[in-house]
């Protein structure tokens, strides 16, 4: 786990330029694809070689003629990016809890047995973040211990009690970020998609707290309230490099697998072109705005409607009237072209994602073992089910500061 944890971490610094670097609207080469020579390769890829590369990430099969660093970079990354699965891969359960879908199921019956593997021995488990309950109540399916599921939205607890039917569990409302947790000795800490801040929160408490344990799949790393995330286990010699914005952790939950949670890849892929020519619209008519300012005020599913229809909310939510059809076209036409090249351009970032998924689980994880306890990493359930699959369990600890 050390070694992965000073690789991942390199990785990040050492190409924090690329990291830093978002292609613009416009498709202009950054200065630091120039320094390495990737630009022409990246610029090089036909259809077919963009589309493996950004669906399968680390495991495509890569064209022959990348420059030796790029190769050297996916290879380096595909290593620290190999997690062996913590629970074996089952059959689908037969039937459906209420209000479950097949893939939350799948992700539940999973995430239930890992629990279980630090649970079993609990005094109390506390589901944090426990939405509608689902998981909470596979956990007290399958333990006799008590189990509270703790939930910031009063209505979603609300709903919960009444799945639940006065059985156990039990639910209640606090905002763990706000009044923080109170681990006691033989609490299990359990966090189904934790969001940012929240995953951090929960190692932290669970860290200051000896004879605790803890189950947790992140999520949304760009979550927080401050702009930034500090390591939790700083390295020396990496300084600021490992301070990431929430822009920067952002790209760490975005998938260009060909399903994804609300839409299919070729659906993202067209829906970000419409918003790229919305972009270049507002531009021409009120001056220059920052990527994503387009859809300011607008549902970000707009964007996977017609661009006329898109072009017409965001104009009359600026209150003014949209441009011609002939305009609408030349910015469609614009935004193919300028969309293309930016996602060539994107590729090096987007196999740096999952890099920085993985150096967040393991900082985590360092966290706490240096405080003693005994910390096992790696995937909870399939990335089809779903692409944030990391899972950190820790358990034990040792009196200390």
């Amino acid at each position: 786990m050390i070694r992965r944890w000073e690789a991942a971490a390199r990785l990040v610094a050492e190409n924090r330029d690329v990291l830093d670097a978002r292609p613009g609207g416009d498709g202009e080469v950054s200065g630091a694809l120039i320094a390495r020579g990737w630009s022409a390769f990246l610029l090089s890829l036909d259809d077919r070689e963009l589309g493996s590369v950004e669906s399968d990430g680390l495991d495509a099969a890569w064209p022959e003629r990348p420059p030796e660093s790029l190769r050297s970079l996916v290879a380096r990354a595909r290593e620290v990016c190999s997690m062996d699965a913590l629970v074996p891969v089952a059959a689908p359960a037969a039937g459906l809890r209420p209000g479950e879908t097949p893939r939350k199921r799948a992700q539940i019956d999973a995430f239930g047995t890992l629990v279980m593997s630090v649970a079993a021995s609990a005094v109390r488990v506390v589901d944090v973040g426990s939405g509608h309950g689902h998981l909470t109540r596979a956990i007290a399916e399958r333990t006799g211990r008590p189990v509270i599921g703790l939930e910031r939205d009063a209505s979603l607890a609300g709903r919960a009690r009444a799945m639940s039917r006065g059985r156990s569990p039990s639910f209640a409302v606090t905002d763990v970020l706000r009044d923080g947790l109170a681990p006691a000795p033989g609490d299990c800490f359990v966090g189904l998609h934790a969001c940012g801040e929240l995953g951090d929160a929960m190692v932290t408490s669970v860290a200051r707290a000896p004879g605790t344990s803890l189950a947790l799949v992140g999520c949304c790393l760009q979550k927080r309230r401050e702009l930034s995330r500090l390591p939790l286990c700083p390295i020396a010699g990496m300084g600021d490099k490992l301070e990431l914005s929430r822009r920067l952790l952002g790209l760490s939950n975005l998938t260009a697998r060909d399903q994804g949670v609300e839409a299919s890849r070729s659906e993202n892929l067209a829906a970000r072109e419409r918003r790229l020519a919305l972009h270049r619209l507002l531009a021409d008519r009120w001056g220059p705005i920052r990527l994503g300012a387009e859809m300011d005020g607008l549902n970000r599913r707009v964007a996977q409607r017609e661009l006329s229809v898109l072009v017409a909310r965001a104009f009359a939510r600026r209150g003014a009237p949209a441009p011609s059809a002939a305009e609408i076209d030349d910015a469609a036409r614009w935004a193919r072209e300028a969309h293309a090249r930016a996602r060539r351009l994107s590729v090096p970032r987007a196999l740096l994602a999952r890099v920085l998924e993985v150096y967040v689980l393991l900082d985590r994880g360092m966290h706490l073992r240096r405080r003693g306890f005994v910390v096992r990493v790696g995937t909870a359930f399939a990335a089809d089910v779903s692409a944030r699959n990391l899972a950190l369990v820790a358990s034990g600890g040792a009196p200390g500061p």
